[in-house]
């Protein structure tokens, strides 16, 4: 039990770690881009600027580790299983950048980022972790590997769409990259700007 815990928090840290090694690289450029243009007036903030800032048509904003348990029913007596199938897999969710909504009140100094919602972007299902339990013995053979792969993914997307937690985890790390991306840039620019990302 400890070591699957010990496990499941380092796959966490490890994500988390991951992520804020792409927001250190993507202010790293777009702030070097940003400061390259900057001439010596004084800068505006401008929806297409900030839009420029965050121009990513997709992202994964949370991985997921999953484990899952296929069941492949038999083709003409669909009441009964030919075989389960254990497999791991990796759940990605994220938002389209691209439905970013960007309002900014110049009276007001503010500039208020609305997200999309959040999808699952992408379920990679490790083929390799497979293990199968089989029922019919006919179907143990080496062709069973491509209808049980099919079998995995269709499971790993049905199961993750019910999952609210990666969703909610997803939106939580979108916003703290959309946040990551466009402080520094409003700051820098006007630090009299309130910035609120939701």
């Amino acid at each position: 039990m400890k070591e699957a815990l010990k496990e499941i928090i380092f796959k966490k840290v490890t994500g988390i770690l991951i992520l804020v090694v792409l927001i250190a690289l993507i202010l790293g450029v777009l702030g070097s881009r940003f400061l390259s243009q900057k001439g010596s007036g004084a800068q505006v903030i401008t929806v297409p600027t900030l839009e420029k800032i965050i121009q990513i048509s997709e992202l994964s904003t949370f991985t997921a580790v999953y484990n899952g348990i296929a069941e492949v029913p038999n083709e003409k007596d669909p009441e009964k299983v030919d075989y389960y199938v254990a497999y791991d897999a990796k759940v990605n969710a994220g938002i389209d950048f691209k439905k970013i909504d960007i309002q900014i009140d110049e009276e007001e100094k503010t500039i208020q980022i609305k997200l999309p919602p959040v999808y699952i972007t992408e379920v990679q299902v490790d083929i390799g972790s497979m293990d199968f339990i089989f029922y019919n013995s006919q179907k143990n053979e080496s062709t069973v590997t491509q209808e049980a792969f099919k079998a995995c993914n269709a499971d790993v997307e049905e199961e993750s769409e019910k999952q609210e937690a990666i969703c909610e985890l997803a939106k939580q790390n979108a916003v703290n990259v959309i946040t990551a991306l466009v402080q520094p840039i409003v700051a820098q620019a006007d630090e009299e700007y309130q910035l609120s990302v939701a």
